[in-house]
């Protein structure tokens, strides 16, 4: 039997919840048992897990890393997981080195795929950039990775979990102290958004300028790596490998090269519009409708056309 550990995100329960898809991959023709860890979780509408492993400690403070590794060990050390599996958001990248250090085991992070060949199990994830993938044997266990948030997505289920009660042992006393949480209103999450503008590198205008063509298709506006590290685009709206990963209906990318990086944060989409004066551009190559010439050009001359 292949047994999985899946640690939930109080901020991202349905995406964790997705992850068990990972955990199916990975067992390929095994029996699998999944189980979900959930600390002070505020739902209990949770379900697709075998079994939730809910540690209820109100004091912890769920944003240090430290204590979790603790809670993971002593989880791990009681259940012997083949592998452990968590969200790749700002803190499950904080958290899952750690733990792997402290398991002594090796760490796959940001991955796409699965290929599961005999008993040898292979996780597939972007390097050098993202011009190239990389397919990284596991032999170590338990087998740890991190995904991308909305990358695999787990098939509906009514399954509900055997709740299990777990109180770890002599925690540490978290050295971190919240001190504000500050969210930002008004943006769209682009993950969320069914139609997206996205602009790149050959992008010449403001990218402010999108919202009101965005608004048109009741989207949001992103933006390619170049452009949040040139600082024209916030990090928030980036899709990428190390950015979102995006399935909207409609994808129209505006001077957007087509890196591996890029199109890697591109998953089930629709339909896609590329707009690029690089005809050998490889984003041209995906797009249901390719459009050589300027980006800001045609973005302008869209929006006043749609909106008559």
């Amino acid at each position: 039997m292949f047994k999985a550990l899946i640690l939930i995100d109080n901020d991202f329960v349905n995406d964790s919840i997705d992850l068990v898809e990972v955990a199916n991959q990975l067992a390929g023709e095994e029996e699998l048992c999944t189980y979900g860890l959930g600390i002070n979780l505020e739902t209990k509408e949770i379900k697709g897990f075998d079994s939730l492993i809910c540690v209820d400690i109100p004091e912890l403070q769920l944003k240090d890393s430290r204590v979790l590794t603790d809670i993971v060990e002593q989880i791990h050390t009681t259940y012997k997981f083949d592998s452990i599996i968590l969200l790749a958001t700002d803190f499950g990248r904080m958290t899952a080195p750690r733990i792997a250090m402290r398991l002594k085991t090796g760490l796959t992070a940001d991955i796409t795929s699965i290929e599961v060949i005999g008993e040898e199990r292979r996780l597939i994830r972007p390097a050098f950039s993202g011009n190239m993938l990389a397919s990284i044997i596991c032999d170590s266990t338990p087998i740890m990775a991190s995904v991308h948030p909305n990358v695999f997505h787990m098939k509906e289920t009514v399954k509900e979990p055997k709740r299990i009660d777990f109180l770890p042992d002599e925690l540490k006393a978290s050295s971190i102290e919240v001190l504000l949480i500050e969210e930002l209103s008004g943006v769209q999450d682009i993950r969320e958004a069914k139609a997206i503008v996205s602009a790149g590198a050959g992008f010449q205008s403001d990218v402010n300028q999108l919202k009101e063509l965005a608004e048109v298709f009741d989207g949001a506006v992103a933006a390619s790596k170049p452009l949040v590290e040139a600082k024209r685009a916030p990090r928030e709206i980036q899709v990428g490998q190390s950015g979102k990963t995006v399935s909207p209906s409609l994808y129209i990318a505006l001077g957007i090269y087509g890196s591996m990086q890029h199109v890697e944060g591109l998953k089930n989409v629709k339909d896609i519009i590329s707009v690029n004066i690089d005809e050998g551009a490889p984003m041209n190559y995906l797009a249901d409708l390719v459009v050589i010439g300027d980006a800001a050009e045609f973005a302008e001359r869209l929006t006043t056309r749609v909106k008559r």
